[in-house]
């Protein structure tokens, strides 16, 4: 199992810093968020910190103002972004491709992935209303029987899975040989989620033991954003940021511990 770090975790800091972070806590490598500051930056900027550091990009992750839509196109440009900075999995919303069940196209999804080497690992949904259909993202039963008749990859994210009702022990046993990304952070019942793991009762210590258990070979990243808002009009303090590089440490060495 590898353990990765996002590119978000230090939002809205320089990219630099998740890079030099990461180095300096050994994690295995970086999911690549595409936000503007990582298109302002440029992929071979981010490709040179990644040789820098010595940190691998092993997940790049859609951008958020894919949300509404991600269609063909899209994919094969993500596709392209993935192999040039060398990543193993392409993170995917499944909601976002607003196909149905049986749709053609996720044979053409299997045909990119043997043809690009690349996983393209579909992320289950929460309740927010732009993921709200097709409603077989985030339902339990039907996404499970989603992932065994199309043969899709996944990225199991534990806590919109809980959110929505699911066990993500239960799942991750049934379907551990699709879930090729597993995304890890803390929540609330009420929806509040890239929290602390020290702020609510989910028991990270015994998911993470358990799925340690099959010997899992995939990767997880931890998607705890201690600085993360809607807006930042300026940047903000430098003790600001040295706050959340000792939460995600914390955290950090909580599960390398495990």
């Amino acid at each position: 199992m590898k353990l990765l770090l996002s590119s978000y975790t230090f939002e809205p800091f320089p990219l630099e810093e998740v890079f030099l972070f990461a180095h300096n806590v050994k994690a295995d490598g970086v999911e690549l968020v595409i936000t503007p500051q990582v298109v302002t930056l440029g992929f071979e900027a981010i490709k040179k910190l990644s040789e820098k550091y010595q940190v691998p990009i092993v997940n790049v992750h859609q951008p958020p103002w894919y949300v509404l839509f991600t269609g063909k196109k899209r994919i094969n440009k993500l596709i392209v972004i993935a192999k040039n900075l060398g990543a193993e999995n392409l993170v995917v919303h499944l909601a976002t491709v607003r196909r149905g069940f049986n749709s053609i196209f996720f044979d053409w999804i299997k045909e990119k992935e043997t043809e690009s080497k690349i996983n393209i690992a579909f992320e289950n949904a929460v309740s927010p209303v732009l993921e709200r259909w097709p409603s077989y993202c985030g339902h339990p039963e039907k996404l499970e029987e989603f992932v065994k008749a199309r043969h899709v990859n996944l990225t199991l994210d534990v806590a919109k899975a809980c959110l929505k009702g699911f066990d993500p022990y239960q799942f991750f046993q049934k379907n551990n040989s699709n879930i090729k990304v597993i995304h890890v952070h803390g929540f609330d019942r009420k929806g509040d989620y890239h929290k602390s793991f020290l702020e609510e009762t989910f028991d990270w210590s015994g998911f993470i033991s358990f799925i340690n258990k099959f010997n899992y070979s995939g990767v997880v990243t931890m998607e705890i954003f201690p600085l993360m808002k809607m807006f930042y009009f300026k940047l903000p303090p430098k003790e600001a940021l040295d706050r959340a590089k000792d939460i995600i440490e914390e955290n950090f060495r909580l599960l390398k511990r495990i």
